[in-house]
C-alpha cells in the first residue's frame, strides 16, 4: 500500500514552487510600486513556500535513497540539494529582511538590493527545476 504512494518528492513539489514564484512576483510588484496589498501577498506567498519546502525537502531526502547508484545521478541529486538549501535561505532572507528594515516599502537604501534578493529566488527556482527535470526525464529517477 506504501508503495503506491512512492514517490513522494514529485507530489510535493508543486505548491512550494508556485508559491516561490508567486510571492516574488507579488512583494517586487508591491515594493516597486509601493502596494501593501501585493506586498503583504508576497510575503504571504514565501512564508508558504518556505514552509512548503520543508516538506518537498524531507521527501526529496526520502526518496534520494530510492535513486540510482550512478555517479552522475548522485552529482545533479547533490547539485539540486545545494540549490534547494540556497532557495531555502534566500526565501528565510526574504521573510527577514523587512523585520530589520522597516522602511522597505516606503523607499530605503536597501530596495534594490531586495530585488535583486527577489530575482535570485526566482532564478534559484528555476535552477531546482531544471535539476529536478533531468533528473526525471533524463535519469527516470523517481519515476521508474
Amino acid at each position: 500500500m506504501l508503495d503506491a504512494l512512492f514517490p513522494f518528492h514529485p507530489r510535493a513539489v508543486h505548491f512550494p514552487i508556485a508559491l516561490a514564484l508567486v510571492g516574488a512576483l507579488f512583494a517586487a510588484i508591491g515594493l516597486l510600486w509601493r502596494r501593501e496589498r501585493w506586498w503583504g501577498y508576497g510575503q504571504i506567498s514565501l512564508l508558504l513556500a518556505g514552509l512548503g519546502m520543508l516538506t518537498a525537502g524531507g521527501t526529496g531526502l526520502v526518496d534520494q535513497a530510492r535513486a540510482p547508484d550512478d555517479p552522475v545521478v548522485v552529482a545533479i541529486i547533490n547539485l539540486h540539494i545545494t540549490a534547494g538549501i540556497g532557495l531555502g535561505v534566500a526565501i528565510g532572507l526574504a521573510l527577514y529582511w523587512p523585520l530589520r528594515d522597516k522602511h522597505l516599502l516606503s523607499g530605503s537604501r536597501g530596495r534594490w538590493g531586495y530585488l535583486a534578493l527577489l530575482a535570485l529566488i526566482i532564478a534559484l527556482v528555476l535552477v531546482e527545476g531544471w535539476l529536478g527535470g533531468r533528473l526525471v526525464y533524463d535519469f527516470g529517477v523517481g519515476v521508474r
